[in-house]
């Protein structure tokens, strides 16, 4: 796994000073292929994508309702992935006559390119663009303004796979796509919910062998994590989320732009983390940001929602 000079001071940062690697250097490189794979894996078990894609699919009409007046849309994908839950939206809006435009954003460039592989076997003519961009560091104000003057089509920005919760500042990444939208805009999000019954259950979906080899491999590449050191799940209450740590069994060292940095063994390091809202707290924390929710929906268990916002327009007095 190789990090650009910009990525090396920003991951010196993140260890140096909070003892841990952002969630985002998973899917670089060889990470987005072992990321595939753990969707699947997912899908098979009735784990976090499955469950986020049987609520998608029950409700897409009413989610879709909002774009019956209009000749075409620019879906934008905000962390791509495989492309996979976008191909439903897509399929769906094609069925409604509507012209789509398809732009996969995401910090890695593989990502990109497996999300436009498996959405061109499906759709042969769909137009893709590729935004290769780390949305929790750089504005999407110009690129996705601009392709909206280039289309004259309303965006709809999804936000879905879980990973809303993995972001380090998950307000400023809200305002990041707040800040691209205008009023005729949608984002869709969708991410799973922690109650007082199902922590456990919430651990026990992560803790399998593709996952914890997935979230593992930064810090592998860092010579940070070896077979010696411990790896752990476990639930923050404090937190309200999941979190993947790392154990030293050793001292280490590494160099990251050209400094280098000292680990002692005992400590951890945390690679993997997923916040966990409640209806209350996400529904709060979108409004803070400036969001009007439209919809809201959660599966039977309330293990998982789908909200669907708007910008606020807010009136001076």
């Amino acid at each position: 796994m190789t990090f650009t000079e910009k990525q090396e001071y920003e991951l010196l940062a993140s260890i140096s000073a909070r003892g841990e690697i952002p969630v985002k250097f998973v899917y670089l490189n060889e990470g987005a292929e072992k990321w595939d794979e753990v969707y699947k894996q997912w899908a098979e078990k009735e784990g976090v994508t499955d469950e986020e894609m049987s609520l998608l699919l029950a409700h897409m009409d009413s989610f879709i309702a909002a774009f019956d007046n209009i000749e075409g849309l620019n879906l934008i994908d905000l962390g791509c992935g495989n492309g996979i839950p976008a191909a439903r939206i897509i399929s769906k809006l094609q069925n409604k006559g509507l012209k789509v435009n398809y732009v996969a954003v995401d910090i890695s460039k593989e990502m990109l390119e497996l999300a436009s592989k498996n959405l061109l076997k499906e759709f042969p003519e769909l137009d893709i663009t590729h935004l290769h961009t780390d949305f929790e560091k750089n504005s999407l104000t110009d690129e996705l303004l601009n392709i909206k003057q280039q289309t004259n089509y309303p965006n709809l920005l999804i936000n879905l796979g879980n990973t809303l919760g993995n972001y380090v500042n998950v307000s400023a990444v809200l305002t990041n796509f707040l800040e691209s939208m205008t009023l005729d805009d949608y984002l869709l999000l969708g991410n799973g919910l922690a109650n007082d019954y199902n922590p456990q259950k919430i651990i026990d979906t992560y803790n399998i062998p593709v996952i914890v080899d997935t979230v593992t491999s930064p810090a592998r590449s860092l010579n940070i994590y070896d077979d010696d050191d411990d790896f752990k799940y476990i639930w923050s209450t404090a937190k309200n989320r999941v979190e993947g740590r790392i154990k030293l069994s050793n001292n280490k060292q590494l160099t990251l732009a050209k400094q280098e940095v000292d680990l002692d063994k005992g400590e951890q390091v945390l690679v993997h983390h997923s916040y966990k809202f409640s209806e209350a707290s996400l529904t709060r924390l979108l409004s803070d940001v400036g969001f009007r929710t439209e919809l809201l929906t959660t599966n039977k268990n309330r293990s998982h929602i789908l909200v669907m916002v708007q910008p606020t327009r807010y009136s001076v007095a």
